[in-house]
């Protein structure tokens, strides 16, 4: 790929650890939007991970983490996923970063649901996440947490308010032009 002839010579060349690691990250991406999972994984694990945290990029180090957990829970690792999802929101906290924790809170909740713990995702998303997200005007993260609870509404037959839930989602998503949500 274009990364891996161009990008990553050219940083390793200047000594860019960082942007190395970023590039190995936009590699993984690739192999796992294209289903080679192991492949990504040994990226994320190998090449991307161990140089946020010898650099020191507490941030770079959880974000790459939860790609990690990305894939495992692409390969039904839900328990191994959850692990590294707690490890990740306690850097975040420990960084005071709000909008990441507010998403790592999201992605546990996902995991919950997945796992048939509807009431305790639910509860993550109304109460922990979607409040920081209106707190900060995202808008969009908003309207994807409100897609997660209208699809387990859907599931447990609560269709009135799914469907309550999907009109206010839509709405959103038409006013910020965001095409591939809407679909």
């Amino acid at each position: 790929t274009h990364w891996q002839q161009v990008e990553l010579p050219f940083h390793r060349r200047r000594g860019a650890e960082h942007e190395v690691a970023v590039t190995w990250g936009k590699v993984a991406d690739v192999l796992q939007t294209r289903g080679h999972l192991q492949d990504a994984l040994r990226i994320r694990l190998e090449e991307q991970l161990p140089v946020f945290e010898r650099l020191g990029d507490l941030s770079g180090a959880a974000i790459a983490a939860g790609k990690v957990a990305d894939i495992l829970e692409d390969q039904g690792r839900l328990n191994e996923a959850l692990q590294i999802r707690e490890k990740q929101l306690s850097v975040f906290e420990r960084l005071g970063d709000e909008r990441w924790q507010a998403i790592t809170k999201g992605r546990i909740a996902l995991i919950l649901a997945t796992r048939g713990q509807l009431d305790e995702a639910l509860r993550i998303w109304r109460d922990e996440q979607i409040p920081v997200f209106e707190r900060l005007g995202d808008v969009r993260l908003k309207a994807v947490a409100l897609g997660r609870i209208a699809d387990v509404l859907r599931a447990r037959g609560e269709t009135e308010e799914a469907l309550r839930i999907r009109r206010e989602q839509l709405t959103v998503f038409e006013r910020l032009g965001d095409v591939r949500e809407r679909a």
